[in-house]
């Protein structure tokens, strides 16, 4: 049982970074409220699943301020986007 909650905790991880994405897309109107609103779903089950049995122990604790890690990510990422760098410029000049 561990392992499945375990794994269960990196799944919610994992949609919280693209619930944090998403979030961040729907405030400055270029993503669906639906595609927010299951990612938000997928989040919330996973992490009501890692605590549904044993309760706030040690492994949920660290999940659910993972969790949090990865929302704040998410949307630090999407607020800070990479720059282009130009590189196809560089290799293929326009002369």
């Amino acid at each position: 049982m561990p392992l499945m909650r375990a794994a269960l905790g990196l799944l919610a991880i994992f949609f919280a970074h693209y619930l944090g994405r998403s979030a961040v897309g729907l405030f400055q109107r270029r993503e669906r409220r639906s595609r927010t609103i299951s990612w938000a779903l997928r989040a919330t089950v996973c992490l009501i699943a890692v605590f549904w049995r044993y309760g706030p122990d040690v492994l949920a604790i660290v999940v659910s301020a993972l969790v949090l890690v990865s929302l704040g990510a998410g949307v630090w990422c999407q607020l800070h986007p990479p720059k282009d760098e130009g590189l196809d410029k560089q290799m293929f000049p326009d002369d």
